[in-house]
């Protein structure tokens, strides 16, 4: 199949659409005026569209774009518009953009410089991919039904693939914050990680959701319920009936500033409203930029598992406020929580200060951007050689029930055991909830696949050590000697996945995981840890041997016979 080539692409109006513009605010028609309780305020859309008329200059918008190369595409049928700016690092790390409605590519214009080009050498720096959604802007209209979040998702992984990109990282606000999350789901082979200012979970009516919320989560219940009796009519509309709206959208630039302003925050410059909302006009995708809430509302493709993929959010006052409780039921693997007061609000309550933080806030964001990327790309090899181990062991196996050197367990109780110990570590890290069973009574009864069971915990071992620095001093762990410098830690870590694959290989009666490196690496780690834990977790250690390698010497002092047999 030939895949669809990528032409470059520059914005470039006709002036007689600017003409016939100018032409349609000059004539257009304004209803009587009314209270803000009515909605958007003659006031506010008249101060905007005399500025629209007298002081917004299209072109210098159109200049600023055409400033960074852009290119159009065909995926599924559709024409996408993306700007694709690579930054002059070797080390940079590919970075996909998703804004939402009302906003556009312009979101992200002002942390294009600092998050391809950053000044201090060693601060991450990234190669930006930032499409125009499906029927908004450049990227439309669609002729196509079905581009909601799932859809837009598989087309933005086929993008990222078709640039080369088999390694990325994916970041978004308003609908990027939802369909972000779902490219991890479709390919989290390929995303390192997924960064949003919105993590859109809600209550799922368990009254034990409910129970013990703090303060700040009752407050952002109580603000979303205020959204959703004052603020929510666009949301009900764009999902029943949006091409009845589309008429009056296509018709009369002051409906679409009047349509579009009610989630343009009061306090957000003109310049940065009109962008917008002229890219919208003069691209024709009023309309069909509002039917994505439509196909969300009518998609059949609900996802029943959490995501996996390492999640940051970063979530600014006054705009949506995310409850981890509810977060961590449909992202399990959450690694970075933080919360900004831009201090950018100044209008009355329907002014979501921080919604389009990467305009308001470009420091802010670009910091927390850089800080989780960074804390994803730092590895350990020891763990990372220890979960090769584990997961070396675990292929293949027949005899679940097999006896193990492990006293009673057999050797399903032992995987169990070996990866709730890993999501401990993670727990003791991040603060997020830990394994759902005690790690020393495993049932020995798995209910999933054996790579579904331990994928996750693994994942959530790296992450969270990821954001651990090398000359940490006090790093939390769920050992009885508590909080350890960072290279014990991550040993420990390595220590527990590595010696409980060498258990479930003796067991099956494969062939070891435990090389003589990674054992040689252990050892000192073993030594500095093993006697407290003597009678529940290791047991006596065994005499050494003359002929023993670096593995036996480490299983003896671990009190694990290294030619043990069933």
């Amino acid at each position: 199949m030939t895949v669809p080539a990528l032409r470059p692409f520059r914005a470039e109006v006709p002036q007689s659409a600017l003409d016939e513009l100018r032409a349609r605010l000059q004539r257009a028609l304004w209803p009587d005026d009314l209270p803000a309780g009515y909605g958007v305020t003659n006031e506010r859309v008249r101060a905007l569209a005399e500025y629209w008329l007298e002081k917004f200059d299209w072109r210098a918008f159109e200049a600023r774009l055409n400033a960074y190369p852009q290119f159009l595409t065909q995926i599924d049928g559709e024409t996408i518009h993306f700007l694709h700016v690579r930054s002059s690092r070797a080390d940079a790390t590919p970075l996909l953009l998703t804004h939402g409605w009302p906003g556009s590519v312009a979101e992200y214009l002002d942390v294009i410089a600092p998050l391809t080009e950053p000044e201090a050498p060693g601060a991450p720096a990234f190669h930006l991919v930032i499409p125009s959604l499906p029927g908004f802007g450049f990227s439309g209209p669609v002729k196509s039904a079905g581009w909601g979040t799932h859809r837009t998702a598989a087309a933005w992984a086929e993008l990222m693939s078709r640039l080369g990109y088999e390694s990325y990282g994916a970041a978004g606000n308003d609908a990027g914050s939802m369909i972000s999350p779902e490219i991890g789901r479709l390919a989290p082979e390929k995303v390192v990680g997924v960064h949003v200012t919105q993590l859109f979970s809600f209550p799922s009516g368990d009254p034990a959701e409910m129970a013990d919320l703090s303060e700040a989560d009752q407050a952002g219940l109580a603000h979303l319920q205020w959204f959703y009796e004052n603020m929510f009519s666009f949301n009900q509309l764009h999902s029943q009936q949006p091409h009845t709206l589309a008429f009056a959208l296509a018709d009369s630039p002051l409906g679409l500033l009047a349509w579009n302003a009610q989630l343009f925050g009061e306090h957000l410059d003109a310049d940065f409203v009109l962008a917008n909302v002229a890219l919208y006009w003069l691209t024709g995708t009023g309309g069909s930029s509002i039917r994505f809430y439509y196909e969300d509302a009518h998609t059949t493709s609900h996802p029943s598992e959490p995501t996996t993929v390492p999640t940051a959010l970063a979530m600014f006052k006054g705009d949506f406020q995310s409850i981890r409780r509810f977060a961590e039921r449909d992202h399990e693997n959450i690694v970075s929580w933080n919360a900004y007061d831009a201090g950018s609000g100044s209008g009355g309550p329907r002014d979501a200060a921080g919604h389009y933080a990467a305009h308001e806030a470009p420091d802010v964001l670009v910091a927390d951007i850089r800080r989780f990327f960074a804390g994803l790309s730092r590895t350990w090899p020891v763990l990372e050689q220890a979960h090769a181990a584990l997961r070396s062991a675990v292929a293949g196996i027949v005899n679940w029930s097999a006896p193990t050197p492990c006293a009673d367990w057999n050797v399903t109780q032992v995987f169990q055991h070996a990866a709730a110990d890993q999501l401990g570590y993670a727990a003791s890290i991040t603060g997020e909830p830990g394994p759902d069973f005690n790690p020393f009574a495993p049932s020995g009864t798995l209910t999933l696949p054996a790579a579904d069971f331990l994928e996750p915990k693994l994942a959530a071992a790296k992450a969270a050590f990821a954001t651990v620095t090398p000359d940490a001093t006090a790093v939390p762990t769920p050992l009885p000697q508590g909080a350890l410098p960072a290279q014990v830690a991550v040993g420990a870590a390595a220590l527990d996945a590595a010696v409980h694959a060498w258990d479930i290989a003796a067991a099956t009666g494969a062939q070891s995981p435990l090389t003589p490196d990674l054992a040689a690496a252990l050892l000192p780690v073993a030594q500095e840890l093993a006697e407290p834990l003597r009678g529940f977790a290791y047991a006596p250690a065994l005499p050494t041997h003359a002929e023993d390698d670096a593995a036996s010497t480490l299983l003896r002092y671990l009190g694990r016979d290294p030619h043990w047999t069933v």
